[in-house]
């Protein structure tokens, strides 16, 4: 289920790598516990328990989930979408914040929406009313218009002079803007663009090799390769587990 510039997936567990999202997203495990690596990067790696956690954008990090089914709430990185959830959260760290203060509320809604016990207006509605998601795109109208010319059209290039020609920043002062309102560097916000119009491509149908051409990915593997990165998985892992689990998604 998306709605403008938030995703909600509801499916099974996956084996993730390490990874980065280029979005806060909130992890909620709906039957069971998410491990969350300390330090992903160290050599002994020791993992905190936790039935949600949000994890703070463009943070390494390695979730371990052992079974069944999970949400992940990828939000805006503008609008309040992430002070809200930081509000709701018993803990916050560097990288991550743990436990929702109505946890299991938020359960049984995720759980309530995976059943399809309820429209898609609806959820949005609940989930929006619940975390506090949901509220129109907001910040700097400049970074705004940007970000809405990379989603009309992932293909081009969008280099950085483009961009900041259109601002009427310098590249400079634009890349520093750019950061400070969405939380992440102009390369990274450019590719969570170009995957989110090359899976919606792949869920009308496309072809791997098509949808990564008409996103601005030189290649499939390019796409792959970036998708793992950002998601711990590749494309084609994703939906070898959706064919042989039982997906709930929304």
């Amino acid at each position: 289920m998306n709605w403008d510039a938030r995703v909600l997936y509801l499916g099974p567990a996956f084996g993730l790598t390490p990874h980065r999202n280029a979005t806060a997203v909130l992890a909620v495990a709906l039957d069971g516990a998410i491990g969350v690596a300390d330090d992903p990067a160290a050599g002994d790696i020791s993992y905190r328990t936790a039935r949600s956690v949000l994890i703070l954008p463009n943070s390494l990090h390695h979730l371990r989930i052992d079974h069944g089914p999970m949400a992940f709430l990828y939000v805006d990185p503008f609008g309040r979408d992430l002070a809200a959830l930081r509000a709701r959260m018993r803990e916050v760290g560097p990288r991550a914040g743990f436990g929702l203060v109505e946890e299991g509320k938020v359960i049984d809604l995720l759980r309530s929406i995976a059943a399809r016990a309820m429209t898609r207006d609806q959820a949005r509605s609940a989930i929006g009313q619940l975390l506090g998601v949901g509220s129109p795109a907001s910040g700097d109208a400049r970074i705004v218009e940007a970000t809405k010319c990379m989603r009309d059209a992932p293909d081009r290039s969008h280099q950085l002079a483009e961009l900041a020609r259109r601002a009427g920043l310098s590249p400079s002062r634009f890349l520093h803007l750019f950061k400070t309102e969405t939380g992440v560097p102009l390369r990274r916000y450019r590719i969570w663009n170009r995957m989110g119009a090359a899976s919606r491509a792949i869920a009308r149908g496309q072809s791997l090799t098509e949808a990564a051409h008409g996103a601005g990915f030189a290649s499939s593997a390019h796409f792959s390769a970036a998708f793992r990165d950002m998601f711990g998985m590749t494309p084609s892992e994703l939906h070898a587990a959706l064919r042989l689990g039982v997906p709930h998604q929304a």
